[in-house]
């Protein structure tokens, strides 16, 4: 076994993939081991990679701390594909592709165009089920032809997954943030048996927000429990400083505590409804931090480590958050035995 291997599976992980942050250094040896499913770079410009491989970079840089790659390792070699622009890692139970456009001046067109070809993807691939999903896409905030470019990507997504019969219970987990370079990203999770969607109680869900943060609705659900056979997954989307439906706080050290709590109520209602086996934030196998503005990264994380001590590995990126009044994004995942 590599050495890269043999550190991963020293590591906590379990179900048919574990996922880590590991040194930037072992990049190149990951990216030809044939265990890895994805091997995820933080750089300033996305890129979609070499042909034929499973590494890719996003356009969100990593802010501080050693450099390091998001490591996807299945315990069993992993089929590698491409079809449709996607390049695609697969095993007998999950399918994790890829896809970078070059942007284009329509964004809700481009999204549509390639939720579409995810849709069908699925459809042929034997992996029907949506868990996660993340999108990067540069200039987030920015308006167009008097439409912001976040709403015009909902609206494409939107169309595109509305031709599901059950829409709102099939939404998957998710991500959207402005990258600093790069086009239309969009990477995902997806496997042969389904999820179960789970909603914040201090949040209206996303999917049936107000007209007047976009003509369609953001459309993910706030997390994805997946149960695999020996272990349980928890996916938790992008979430930030809102309550109900509403921004709120306006400095980066209350938005973290609001983010925080909003985080802590979506993992209690996964235990008390889905018996999900823990309850608090420091038991979360992994977060990611998403910063507007790199300069809040220290006191951020002092704020993060005052609060949940140093057992969660995280990282930091530079990212722009959908609203423009929000000024951090914090996702995160959670593997472990079943309850």
């Amino acid at each position: 076994m590599s050495q890269a291997g043999a550190r991963q599976d020293a590591l906590t992980g379990c179900g048919p993939f574990s996922v880590s942050y590991v040194d930037a250094a072992l990049h190149d040896e990951l990216a030809q081991d044939p265990h890895t499913l994805a091997l995820i770079g933080f750089k300033q410009t996305a890129s979609a990679g070499p042909a034929g491989g499973s590494a890719f970079d996003t356009g969100l840089p990593q802010i501080n701390g050693d450099p390091v790659c998001e490591y996807w390792r299945s315990p069993a070699p992993v089929e590698r594909l491409e079809s449709e622009g996607f390049r695609i890692t697969r095993t007998p139970e999950v399918m994790f592709a890829s896809r970078l456009m070059p942007e284009g001046a329509d964004i809700a067109a481009d999204t549509r165009a390639v939720y579409g070809a995810i849709l069908q993807l699925l459809e042929t691939s034997g992996y029907p089920h949506l868990l996660r999903v993340w999108n990067y896409f540069p200039h987030i905030n920015a308006v167009e032809d008097g439409t912001e470019r976040y709403q015009a990507f909902c609206v494409g997504r939107h169309q595109a997954l509305s031709v599901l019969g059950t829409f709102e219970s099939s939404l998957p987990a998710a991500s959207a943030l402005g990258s600093q370079g790069g086009g239309l990203q969009i990477y995902f999770l997806a496997a042969r048996s389904p999820g179960v969607q789970i909603e914040n109680p201090r949040q209206v869900s996303a999917f049936r927000y107000p007209e007047r943060y976009s003509p369609r609705s953001p459309s993910f659900s706030r997390a994805t429990l997946k149960h695999w056979d020996d272990c349980t997954h928890l996916y938790i989307s992008g979430t930030a400083s809102i309550v109900g439906h509403e921004s709120v706080h306006d400095d980066p050290l209350t938005q973290l505590h609001e983010t925080l709590e909003n985080i802590a109520a979506l993992i209690g209602n996964a235990h008390d409804t889905e018996g999900l086996g823990i309850r608090q934030l420091d038991e979360l196998s992994k977060l990611k931090v998403y910063l507007r503005n790199p300069t809040h990264a220290d006191v951020v994380r002092r704020a993060m480590e005052a609060r949940l001590g140093d057992s969660v590995p995280t990282v930091f990126l530079h990212g722009d958050v959908c609203r423009s009044e929000l000024l951090l994004e914090i996702e995160g995942l959670y593997t472990g035995p079943h309850p």
